[in-house]
């Protein structure tokens, strides 16, 4: 009991040997520095400024009455000028850190204007290193998409069943028109071509090619996801690129339509 009280008492603003020696003080009307000390199992060499601190925060008293001795001053009149105190002091914290934010703003503000002058030719591309956020923006992008998603689909697969699900079915609930290429050799996975079952039966037109010459997909002639691959190596990367810009989602889209007339119906 006595240890919660102390964890509740440094929740307060204590010190922990200030709340065990408050808490020690609660036993009774009383107690010498050395007492206090053993019963409180705080240093001797300690408890002189700790008995001090607790006096000047209004949780003890000392009287002499032959010898030093000190008391515990009623946790109803202590506890709420302790919390007083404690908010006064997150006020002048308070107080303190936002001044120190009026001058920061002063003095970053000018570099972030000069900043956002320069142009940087790059940045309509993110480059996405880790297959948990490919997917990630996959989907958000999916759930953002109006129009149409248009999708080149090979191997690597990044997503769960969950997430390629998520990325499917909330656009076609929406009407949006969907319309994947799978690349023939994925659908030999069972599994993967249990997928496309059932994204077709929510409302998806797929495609099947032998090849694909890349992984893309398409949100509104807006933004590209795509997944290059090593040539050299072959190796599966999650690397992905988003790219925003009409020119080039333009051409990807007008590349997408010529691979969908020579695609066959995958069922």
């Amino acid at each position: 009991m006595d240890e919660a009280r102390i964890e509740q008492l440094i929740g307060l603003g204590l010190t922990r040997y200030e709340a065990a020696v408050y808490v020690a003080l609660l036993d009774r009307q009383g107690f010498t520095p050395a007492q206090v000390a053993a019963r409180a199992s705080v240093p001797r060499q300690r408890i002189y400024d700790v008995l001090a601190s607790l006096s000047e925060r209004g949780l003890c008293i000392e009287r002499h009455n032959g010898q030093r001795s000190y008391y515990a001053v009623d946790p109803e009149v202590a506890l709420p000028a302790l919390l007083a105190e404690r908010r006064r002091q997150q006020e002048a914290e308070l107080a303190r850190q936002h001044d120190q934010a009026s001058q920061l703003i002063s003095a970053l503000a000018p570099l972030y204007h000069a900043g956002s002058r320069e142009d940087d030719p790059l940045e309509y591309i993110d480059v996405l290193l880790d297959k948990r956020r490919v997917s990630e923006r996959a989907i958000a992008l999916a759930h953002a998409a109006e129009r149409e998603i248009l999708v080149c689909f090979k191997r690597p697969v990044i997503g769960t069943s969950e997430d390629n699900l998520r990325e499917v079915r909330d656009p076609l609930s929406r009407g949006v028109a969907y319309r994947a290429i799978y690349e023939r050799a994925l659908l030999d996975d069972r599994e993967v071509r249990g997928w496309v079952n059932t994204f077709v039966a929510l409302g998806q037109q797929a495609r099947v090619v032998d090849e694909l010459p890349i992984k893309v997909n398409l949100f509104d002639e807006r933004v590209a996801l795509l997944s290059p691959q090593d040539p050299l190596s072959g190796a599966a990367s999650f690397t992905a690129l988003c790219v925003t810009h009409p020119g080039f989602t333009r051409m990807l889209a007008l590349a997408f339509e010529g691979l969908w007339t020579m695609a066959s119906d995958v069922f």
